[in-house]
């Protein structure tokens, strides 16, 4: 099963990996990671600064098909980042998004998320399991929400 959390920047998606990774041992991929090794690295041609809009297509084309191998092998993983795309599941056929499961992190007003506790405090974290932006390409297509993925993950479903 492939679990992937996008959301937006401060929203808690780093913390929820760890999280999921000391209670059910699934190891995460942090697209950050990926990003500022191949910008160390020289390999490719961005920054830190560089724009979303530039830095998610190059770095999806990578972990779609990290994806895509550990799928092959029938390999657990989470994969974590705002550089998921929510038109993500295009990506995929219709038997690899089964096994996928996604959820995004928002902010939303009147609530802090983890690290803008001082910072925005009109802000509030929601956790939206499957969906993407509304009326985005990917939202809500019956796509279970983490507790029951991992559930069902370890043979039992539950809510």
């Amino acid at each position: 099963m492939i679990y992937l959390i996008g959301g937006s920047s401060h929203s808690g998606k780093t913390l929820l990996a760890q999280k999921l990774l000391e209670a059910h041992r699934i190891p995460y991929l942090l697209i950050d990671h990926l990003k500022m090794g191949l910008i160390r690295s020289g390999v490719a041609d961005l920054s830190p600064e560089s724009p979303d809009a530039e830095l998610t297509p190059y770095l999806w084309n990578i972990v779609r098909e990290m994806v895509k191998t550990a799928l092959e092998n029938g390999q657990h993983l989470i994969v974590e980042g705002c550089y998921i795309p929510c038109h993500y599941a295009e990506d995929f056929s219709p038997e690899q998004r089964g096994q996928i499961r996604a959820l995004w992190l928002i902010l939303s007003e009147g609530h802090q998320g983890p690290r803008e506790r001082y910072r925005a405090p009109h802000r509030r974290r929601v956790v939206h399991p499957g969906a993407a932006p509304a009326g985005q390409p990917g939202a809500a297509r019956g796509v279970q929400g983490p507790r029951r993925a991992l559930s069902a993950h370890r043979g039992q479903v539950s809510g």
